[in-house]
């Protein structure tokens, strides 16, 4: 059965209606144990490039379509590439995230991410959850999406998208997972 991670990353790209091509790089940073990294290569046979100080699961590590670098995941930088989108499911504070999601838009490092706020306590830090959502809509050309999805615990999930929607594939309802429940 898959890991809750997994869902929430499948969660997410059927809220978004898109998906990565073959050809396109997934950055997965925060990879380990490799949930995410597992998704994609299952889901849609893209080249991910998984960043964390500890190693991924055995089979991730033998897999010729991942390339693994042991390493800071705030610090990381992808190779130039037009086609790169990042993923992270990082347990970190609101603000790293917040810095997260700067640095990635403000560079212009990926056309699509999908990137998790995880909060400390019961409760949401809703102003440090404006301050992202805010940071990422000010950049030119990013769209933003916020969701508390099923499989997210005390966490929100960032949808943010470039207005470049080539080479992204369109994704048909319920194309990476079923209903639970039949629609009536």
């Amino acid at each position: 059965m898959p890991s809750s991670a997994y869902r929430k990353l499948l969660e997410a790209l059927e809220c978004m209606g898109i998906a990565p091509l073959p050809s396109t790089t997934v950055v997965d940073l925060g990879a380990c144990p490799g949930g995410w990294t597992g998704a994609i290569r299952r889901y849609f046979d893209c080249r991910v490039i998984a960043i964390d100080r500890s190693a991924l699961d055995p089979v991730l590590m033998r897999d010729d379509r991942v390339s693994f670098a042991a390493g800071d995941a705030f610090a990381f930088e992808p190779p130039p590439n037009s086609d790169t989108w990042m993923i992270s499911d990082i347990i970190c504070y609101p603000e790293r995230t917040t810095e997260l999601l700067s640095k990635w838009c403000g560079k212009r490092l990926a056309r699509v991410m999908i990137v998790t706020m995880k909060f400390q306590g019961n409760e949401p830090d809703f102003g440090e959850l404006h301050r992202a959502m805010k940071l990422v809509k000010e950049y030119p050309g990013y769209k933003c999406r916020v969701k508390h999805f099923f499989n997210n615990k005390n966490e929100v999930t960032f949808m943010v998208w470039s207005d470049d929607r080539t080479s992204i594939l369109e994704l048909d309802r319920n194309s990476v997972g079923t209903p639970m429940y039949s629609i009536i």
